[in-house]
């Protein structure tokens, strides 16, 4: 059975969220502040954080920070803050979803379900090494290098994005491919969602993020992978 922690100090809300995990056969813990969510999560080792992004005392954004620094424990907002920049934020900071309170409970179960899924298949034996050009992706190692860079370290979320585009090197990979090989559903900001994504990796390996190379953009249809 899963074990998720609830951070959000809206009781009324934290209540109504744990029942709802709970009747889809979860095992749910839960914070009411910041602090006491980094005790949680660094003593209890959930398998995935659902995060506030508005607390009492910690930012949400903050608690995520410090998760990131040392733990790769799957984090997932669901909060009233659900403008564009907010979920820009979250998923630039390392949030796997950013989920509006105002999405239907169906759609939230199978969201979050995606996730664990995504971070189960990442724990599996590690895929083959691949080398394409002058880059070398290690999966098991969670490394890769690019032409004549050093070793850059990548998230397991990373690692599949790139490999899933290097397979498909000179192929275009339209966004609705990737959310669905890599995140396992497809929502209202599978756009956003991609172009962060794409944009932390571009910012990993490519020389000039902003100028890209390798890792590139094809307009109003997705990405190529160019050696």
């Amino acid at each position: 059975m899963p074990h998720i922690h609830l951070v959000d100090s809206d009781s009324t809300s934290l209540a109504v969220t744990a029942a709802l995990f709970e009747r889809a056969h979860y095992h749910v813990s839960s914070s009411s502040g910041g602090r006491d969510a980094l005790r949680a999560v660094f003593g209890g080792m959930p398998d995935m954080v659902i995060l506030e992004a508005e607390l009492n005392d910690y930012d949400g954004f903050e608690v995520l920070r410090r998760i990131r620094r040392s733990l790769d424990t799957p984090v997932v907002f669901y909060s009233h803050r659900a403008r564009a920049e907010d979920r820009i934020m979250g998923l630039r900071l390392g949030a796997d979803d950013y989920i509006a309170k105002y999405t239907p409970s169906s759609e939230f179960i199978a969201r979050v379900g995606a996730v664990l899924r995504r971070c189960q298949q990442a724990r599996r034996p590690p895929m083959e090494r691949l080398s394409c050009g002058g880059w070398v992706l290690d999966p098991a190692g969670q490394i890769c290098v690019a032409s004549d860079r050093p070793a850059v370290e990548l998230t397991p979320r990373e690692v599949h994005l790139l490999s899933f585009l290097m397979k498909r090197s000179g192929q275009v990979c339209t966004t609705s491919q990737i959310i669905q090989h890599i995140w396992g559903y497809t929502t209202r900001q599978s756009r956003s969602i991609v172009a962060t994504s794409v944009w932390r990796l571009r910012a990993k390996l490519e020389r000039d993020a902003d100028q890209p190379r390798h890792i590139l953009t094809v307009r109003n249809i997705g990405y190529t992978f160019v050696p």
